[in-house]
């Protein structure tokens, strides 16, 4: 692909991340991501992901494959039997990590908007790449051993939701609770109670 098309391509990405987060997936327009990409054929986004869902999926895609090479760099560090408050953690650590960066805020804003996207995690066979999610599903796999698929679900959505209100607080300046390293240990409790729950 010739560079200026690669780069017209990163800029319609970077302009549609931010939106998203900032006005929501399902109120920007096609109309309004070209202008502000400074693009004046409207049919962009067209040609560059086809489908609206393909833009989203392109946009997930692209802070997916980053954050699991991140979980598969902590997985080589634990043993061959992790417990689940170990596995749950390395999850929260690496999804909390895009608190640290403006963009990373916006994906995490975004990915709470497409929790309906999450029932059974159909949506992950929607990506081209198979390796964007490759130590996420081995991780839940080894999840879904302890405990059943229905709370494994209520984790992920709790743990999204959660880390979304949090990106809102950092991206407008608000003066958070707890530091970050709380804010893990926290969340990292709350979602192992989750998985374990009073009858386990």
């Amino acid at each position: 692909m010739p560079r200026n098309s690669t780069d017209t391509k990163t800029r319609l990405l970077d302009h549609a991340e931010r939106m998203f987060a900032e006005d929501g997936v399902y109120a920007v327009t096609n109309r309004q991501i070209t202008e502000a990409a400074g693009q004046k054929n409207e049919s962009a986004l067209n040609y560059h992901f086809g489908t609206r869902n393909e833009l989203i999926i392109a946009l997930l895609t692209r802070r997916g494959r980053e954050l699991d090479a991140a979980r598969a760099e902590r997985l080589a560090w634990m043993g061959d039997n992790p417990t689940t408050r170990e596995l749950v953690q390395l999850l929260v650590e690496v999804y909390a990590s895009c608190l640290h960066t403006e963009n990373g805020c916006h994906y995490l804003r975004i990915v709470d908007q497409l929790r309906g996207w999450m029932t059974d995690w159909e949506f992950i066979a929607s990506f081209e790449d198979d390796n964007v999610h490759e130590h996420l599903r081995y991780i839940l796999d080894l999840l879904q051993k302890e405990t059943d698929g229905q709370r494994i679900l209520g984790m992920i959505m709790l743990m999204t939701a959660m880390t979304a209100s949090r990106a809102q607080q950092v991206s407008v300046g608000r003066k958070l609770p707890n530091t970050h390293d709380q804010y893990v240990e926290a969340l990292t409790d709350m979602l192992t109670g989750v998985l374990h729950g009073p009858n386990r």
